[in-house]
């Protein structure tokens, strides 16, 4: 087993599982493998518990928007395999860091790079799904015009 574009190997927890996470939600989704070193040997984890924890805490506070209902996790002998799903509410960002791209990552090959302000503005587009024609409008009144008389009808909803 090696790391590739839906594969990503942590011998042990650090911060960086949240730009892992963060990629594989911004990108077709993928699986980490935490107690694992690069090559895909596995690497014991002292205490499962309290590293899962770490894990969910740091994705749960350090992720916008809410990545967690894209994330399952599992423990076994081997250690504790992070499964992310493609995320719907694109870009996933550090709060941080914002919507830039020392921000923002995807998986490009068996790496989560940076993505650039074009990706960006395309998961912004691809995901807001606001149209024109489907916008809410904030004014809500209606005027008539017609050739003899013009009035301003009233609003269904409080305006």
């Amino acid at each position: 087993m090696y790391e590739n574009n839906n594969t990503e190997f942590k011998r042990e927890y650090t911060d960086d599982i949240k730009k892992a996470v963060m990629a594989f939600a911004n990108s077709g989704g993928g699986v980490i493998y935490v107690g694992r070193d690069n090559e895909g040997n596995i690497y014991p984890i002292p205490d499962k518990d309290s590293t899962l924890t770490r894990i969910a805490n740091s994705l749960r506070d350090g992720l916008l928007p809410d990545v967690t209902m894209f994330v399952r996790y599992e423990t076994s002998e081997s250690g504790i395999v992070v499964t992310v799903s493609e995320g719907t509410h694109k870009p996933y960002f550090l709060p941080e860091k914002g919507l830039k791209p020392s921000g923002v990552y995807v998986r490009q090959g068996a790496s989560s790079v940076p993505a650039g302000f074009e990706q960006i503005r395309e998961m912004i587009k691809l995901t807001d799904g606001e149209r024109f024609e489907t916008a809410r409008s904030l004014t809500q009144g209606l005027t008539v015009w017609n050739n003899t008389t013009t009035r301003r009808l009233p609003c269904a909803r409080p305006c």
